[in-house]
């Protein structure tokens, strides 16, 4: 059972960040089939991964743009997923990130993003440049079919600079 910190007259909390487990991954994450293939073989391998539902994850990358981290942000429904900066910077910020990439599954099995994606992903990328962290992409995974690519990258529609 999670606990959660609250405010009481006179204490403190002490917080630490804590690495789970470690996954297997030695390669770049600086283009979108490189995110995707981290998203099969790392975030989809996850016996806990749902994907039948929205998931909204948060990969931190090194100066290499190497992934040493990730976090679920959000798990949503068959059809969204919400997720506000602070949720998504958290674990950046916690994990000393020089850059990340923001992913996310449509459960239908297509890329296509969504207005909310689209909105999303300019708040993110407003924020990451106050807070002077590289934002990479945001990719929404979905599956391959006949004439359609089974990811949509932002940073290639030229919406992530």
């Amino acid at each position: 059972m999670a606990t959660y910190l609250r405010y009481r007259p006179g204490t403190t909390n002490r917080i630490t960040v804590t690495s789970v487990r470690e996954d297997v991954c030695s390669y770049n994450t600086d283009t979108p089939e490189a995110l995707y293939r981290f998203w099969t073989e790392v975030i989809a391998a996850q016996p806990d991964h749902e994907p039948d539902k929205e998931t909204v994850v948060a990969v931190m990358m090194n100066t290499r743009l190497r992934p040493y981290a990730w976090h679920r942000v959000s798990l949503g429904s068959v059809s969204e997923c919400t997720a506000q900066p602070r949720e998504i910077f958290r674990p950046v910020i916690a994990a000393g990130a020089y850059g990340f990439a923001l992913m996310h599954n449509h459960p239908s099995g297509d890329p296509s993003p969504s207005r909310a994606d689209e909105a999303i992903t300019r708040r993110i990328s407003e924020a990451a440049t106050l807070l002077q962290i590289r934002f990479i992409d945001h990719v929404v995974v979905g599956e391959p079919a006949p004439g359609r690519n089974a990811i949509f990258s932002f940073r290639e529609a030229g919406l992530v600079v």
